[in-house]
């Protein structure tokens, strides 16, 4: 059903919990919803989760191209994310090693 859709905003939809659906579309931002579980999600170029405080796996995302990830302060490891070539950490308060994204070509931390 959504095979044909490339770019979806789910912007603080708050209710969104599974969207083991969302795989096939390129471009996705769940910013501020209620999701928490992203592993189906490894094929979207990019993916933007900011303020999605309750993802606590990323390890199946290291497909995505572009990431974005703020105020996921249960998230503790990133290691499986030396893929995505831009990734943008921002107060993710739990995430203290960064040394495995050697070969992210551009890297934002705050």
């Amino acid at each position: 059903m959504l095979d044909d859709v490339d770019v979806l905003y789910l912007r603080n939809c708050t209710g969104v919990t599974d969207v083991s659906a969302l795989g096939t579309v390129k471009r996705l931002n769940l910013m501020g919803s209620g999701v928490q579980v992203v592993s189906a999600l490894g094929t979207v170029e990019e993916l933007n989760l900011e303020g999605c405080d309750g993802v606590v796996d990323v390890s199946a995302l290291g497909g995505v191209r572009t990431l974005k990830l703020r105020g996921s302060d249960q998230l503790l490891d990133v290691s499986a994310l030396g893929t995505v070539r831009h990734l943008s950490i921002v107060r993710c308060s739990g995430i203290t090693d960064v040394s495995a994204l050697g070969t992210v070509t551009m890297l934002h931390l705050r």
